[in-house]
């Protein structure tokens, strides 16, 4: 099994298993420090803790060009085509907050892709269709997902999230057209270098890059960042290769786990003046994920079945009394 570069000809699944991590930028769980903070200079460095949030889902392969996800992302209205998207089945969603005696985030790193590595097992225990692990670019999260997933026998193709590309060369447009970030020109250096990769060019728009670096004669803090853009482009380059991807119909956004952390995290947890221990927000982010994984019910029953177990510990579950005992 290659991690170098993503096969070219791998075979069309009937579904495939879609196996998504992502750290939402600035959007944290706890303690969120939301409206006026007392302290003059704002929140103290210290106060929020990153959760880490997990979805993995089956879905039926949707085959695209580049030309026609060119045109979806910049037409205002949703083709025809889109109406026709095949939905993610049986999608569950996990978050974890999680940190060890130093304070890092490794043991909750561990529970989400361990955690996706049981899905992927259980939805494929025959290892015949592909595995897609989507995420951005944070190079931690590819490394754990690449030792955690890559020992079993399936094929394990790494996609990059284009919506994350895509803000990178928003922010190349920002460095080459700083009085007009959003004209006309921006637009359509955005529009081109987007064709470019979904067209698996990522070389081209490097040098692309470069170029438009020395005729605009950038220096200072503007070529420290096109620097920057440039490096998380070259060390992505073997994830980016779209024009496989969307031939073989695998997904290459990440709007599952995007919209899950808004529905978990953001929505319920960074309302106004809310603080939270660290107890309290793996309550809440528990619960927010079972529900949106439509577990409610089974939890229910499991909660009920163990509350009358401890509370009535000389019944069996199955006993004809037990109900009995229950309603009493």
């Amino acid at each position: 099994m290659r991690r170098e570069t993503a096969p070219k000809k791998p075979p069309v699944p009937a579904s495939s298993a879609h196996a998504v991590t992502d750290k939402p930028p600035q959007e944290a769980p706890a303690p969120s420090m939301a409206g006026k903070d007392l302290h003059p200079s704002g929140p103290r460095a210290g106060t929020k803790k990153m959760a880490l949030l997990g979805a993995v889902y089956t879905i039926n392969p949707m085959i695209r060009t580049p030309e026609e996800v060119l045109e979806a992302l910049c037409s205002p209205a949703p083709s025809v085509r889109d109406t026709k998207r095949p939905k993610p089945c049986h999608k569950h969603v996990r978050a974890a907050l999680e940190r060890d005696g130093d304070d890092t985030t490794a043991p909750q790193v561990a529970t989400i892709f361990n955690w996706i590595a049981e899905q992927a097992q259980a939805r494929n225990p025959s290892a015949d269709k592909p595995i897609v692990l989507l995420m951005d670019g944070q190079e931690s999260l590819w490394n754990a997902g690449w030792d955690t997933l890559s020992q079993r026998d399936e094929e394990l193709t790494e996609v990059l999230d284009l919506m994350h590309a895509l803000g990178y060369l928003w922010d190349a447009a920002r460095v080459f057209y700083p009085k007009a970030p959003s004209g006309p020109e921006a637009v359509a250096f955005v529009q081109q270098q987007a064709g470019r990769l979904l067209h698996g060019q990522v070389e081209t728009v490097l040098r692309s890059l470069r170029w438009l670096s020395t005729h605009h004669a950038l220096t200072g803090k503007r070529l420290e960042q096109l620097e920057k853009i440039c490096g998380y482009f070259h060390n992505n380059a073997h994830r980016m290769d779209y024009a496989t991807y969307l031939e073989h119909g695998f997904p290459i956004a990440s709007g599952v786990i995007e919209g899950a952390c808004r529905c978990v995290v953001k929505d319920r947890m960074e309302r106004s003046g809310m603080r939270w221990v660290m107890s309290g927000a793996r309550a809440m982010l528990n619960m927010r994920c079972i529900a949106l994984s439509d577990l409610w019910d089974a939890f229910k029953a499991f909660r009920i079945q163990r509350e009358s177990r401890r509370l009535y510990p000389g019944f069996a579950a199955n006993d004809a009394d037990f109900t009995q005992a229950i309603a009493a």
